[in-house]
């Protein structure tokens, strides 16, 4: 009797531990998959275009963040999409309340890229070093802050680490700053929506556009997507010396587009 117990135990042994291996295969290979997928749409613009540019993405799906770069190692000097950081940062400072002139100043930041409100936001964040501040507690290791907020430099993968956090779980946002900040990104006016939402129906995003010497042309997209399915992933896509304003977007457009249907 103990006997045959006992072999039946080993025997659920035996298939539980097949299947994490089973688990784990279909991990690695999806994660693989993916990636490889993404590399190769990804790679037939980064490497053909003439500006630099650099791409991040997170799914939530195999919990892992996909990059590609024309430039490796290269920071991108952030633009208005610092704008996010500089809100979510006065959230975290302020426990997640603002002041009614804040809110009315937020909502000009964000949905219409006002950039004399973002100076106001700027100064009671902190400047400088508050936002360098929020840098650090977001874990954003490879962005530094500048005194004028727009020449604040970035990777796609740090922004990540900010998206992240307001679009999926978080420990240093509050579920209230995380949809607060959320609605703003889903309201954006309607001449600045290009590069995450190219070709999307539900998306939060923010832009950064700015013409800056040898830099000539930069152009940024960050945010979140919702797909058809069900699924969903944030995004962030950095570029500097652009011909112009309209080339840049449309090289942020055109990753933005190759990108949704693999992680549909």
């Amino acid at each position: 009797m103990r006997s045959s117990r006992h072999q039946r135990l080993n025997r659920r042994k035996v298939v539980v531990f097949i299947l994490i291996i089973l688990a784990a295969f279909w991990g690695i290979h999806h994660f693989t998959a993916t990636s490889s997928r993404l590399k190769s749409a990804w790679n037939k613009i980064v490497y053909t275009s003439n500006n630099n540019v650099a791409i991040a993405v997170y799914s939530p799906k195999t919990h892992r963040t996909y990059t590609s770069s024309n430039v490796p190692g290269h920071k991108f000097h952030m633009a208005s999409t610092v704008k996010v950081s500089i809100l979510a940062g006065l959230l975290v400072k302020q426990n997640g309340f603002l002041s009614s002139h804040q809110s009315s100043l937020a909502k000009q930041m964000i949905e219409a890229s006002d950039n004399n409100s973002t100076n106001k936001l700027f100064d009671d964040l902190g400047g400088q070093e508050g936002l360098q501040s929020t840098f650090n507690q977001f874990g954003m290791t490879d962005s530094t802050a500048n005194t004028s907020w727009g020449l604040s430099t970035t990777t796609p993968k740090d922004q990540i680490k900010l998206l992240n956090n307001i679009f999926y779980k978080s420990k240093i946002l509050s579920s209230n700053s995380q949809q607060y900040i959320n609605n703003l990104m889903s309201n954006i006016e309607s001449d600045q929506l290009w590069g995450v939402s190219a070709s999307s129906n539900h998306f939060a995003l923010k832009n950064g556009w700015l013409e800056y010497g040898k830099e000539k042309w930069i152009i940024n997209s960050i945010g979140y997507v919702k797909t058809e399915s069900g699924n969903s992933y944030t995004i962030a896509m950095y570029s500097d010396k652009n011909q112009s304003m309209q080339t840049g977007e449309e090289v942020l457009n055109q990753l933005a587009r190759v990108t949704k249907p693999i992680l549909n």
